[in-house]
């Protein structure tokens, strides 16, 4: 078994902190992301993803090519930006990264749980609707709603708490994964031990390959996943459906 260890920042977390770090990633926080699949769904239809190493193949393609890459250096900015609070950069960095969610499934998912965890938040007192109204991007749709990236309303939790960004970097990377494990055991006769060697094996992948993070500037900022769009886009179009689109 390999031993990985993380040679950048100490954690600073405080019990308490911990505590609202374990509330935001938890499963049963209300916002809804056990309803997506991410593509996976239409990707198992087409055969793309049968077997457990076809599984961990897809997830740490997605891991390393997008969440990696895209969404851990954007949360790293939109943290700072709050720390700062900093509103044109909190707008900037929410406008960006909704504009690299490259379907409308994919783009209204992260909309959709940033409005979710933003009531959560409200609720919480920890934000105030003007500064929702700041940062978010206004939308000429049919619903007339403001749009608020996830990973901002995660960042503004993350730092009203006082939880440590690598902590909160680690447990956005681990709330994904594990999302993507339950929506795959769903979908493929795999079983639980499966799920948990393919999860294993995801956030050994998060620990090798966290700390550069840190240093991507922003011209070095991507994510493109052809395959994974492709899923996407047909998603909503598939016969039978177990996810939301």
């Amino acid at each position: 078994m390999l031993a990985i260890t993380i040679h950048i920042r100490k954690m600073t977390n405080t019990p308490n902190s911990l505590l609202r770090l374990l509330q935001l990633v938890s499963p049963s926080s209300p916002v809804g992301a056990y309803a997506y699949s991410q593509g996976l769904e239409q990707a198992v239809e087409w055969g793309w993803i049968e077997t457990e190493e076809q599984l961990q193949l897809w997830l740490s393609g997605v891991l390393r090519n997008s969440i990696l890459s895209l969404d851990a250096p954007v949360l790293i900015r939109l943290y700072k930006a709050w720390e700062q609070k900093d509103l044109d950069q909190l707008l900037y960095w929410n406008q960006y990264l909704l504009s690299c969610r490259e379907t409308k499934e994919l783009r209204e998912e992260e909309e959709l749980l940033g409005r979710a965890l933003t009531r959560v938040l409200i609720t919480l007192d920890l934000i105030d609707l003007q500064t929702v109204q700041s940062i978010s991007i206004k939308k000429t749709g049919s619903t007339g709603q403001n749009a608020i990236s996830y990973c901002a309303a995660f960042t503004c939790a993350g730092t009203n708490w006082e939880i440590d960004l690598l902590s909160l970097l680690l447990g956005y990377c681990w709330a994904w994964s594990e999302n993507q494990i339950m929506a795959a055991l769903k979908l493929l006769p795999l079983g639980q031990s499966a799920g948990q060697r393919v999860l294993f094996a995801l956030s050994e992948t998060v620990l090798r390959e966290i700390e550069p993070c840190f240093a991507v500037t922003d011209e070095e900022i991507s994510g493109s996943l052809p395959g994974l769009v492709h899923a996407s886009a047909a998603h909503e179009s598939q016969y039978s459906r177990l996810f939301r689109s």
